[in-house]
């Protein structure tokens, strides 16, 4: 770095980078609040429309047939949303994560520079 001037520019684009990373994790975590509601939401509606088959089957084994077929089908929805929340997840970390990832290789850049300069400086002086 060669100037104050410099030092308030790297500092800024840090502090950018953390407003960008910012945001989009707010903005995922939104999407994912919203990915989880929908399903409560739909699994709650499926729950009363099997609670009332099962309450209208005309004998104990047609209800446990149903019972059956209504759990092995939740359980199927449920891992499926479970995956697509892991991949929104993922996503949104590695979306989240970049600028940051940025910034952090940015001030390795410079700090190698700095090195680089100040082993150049000392064998001039030696």
């Amino acid at each position: 770095m060669k100037s104050y001037d410099d030092v308030v520019a790297f500092n800024q684009n840090n502090l950018d980078a953390i407003v960008a990373s910012s945001t989009v994790f707010a903005k995922g975590f939104e999407q994912l609040t919203k990915q989880c509601v929908a399903f409560a939401n739909e699994s709650f509606e499926e729950a009363v429309e099997a609670s009332k088959k099962i309450v209208a089957a005309k004998t104990v084994n047609e209800a446990v047939d149903m019972q059956t077929k209504i759990a092995k089908n939740a359980w199927e929805k449920a891992v499926a949303e479970g995956q697509k929340i892991s991949d929104l997840s993922t996503g949104i970390i590695k979306e989240a994560s970049a600028p940051i990832s940025d910034r952090v290789q940015a001030t390795v850049d410079v700090a190698t520079e700095t090195a680089k300069k100040a082993t150049k400086a000392t064998k001039k002086a030696a």
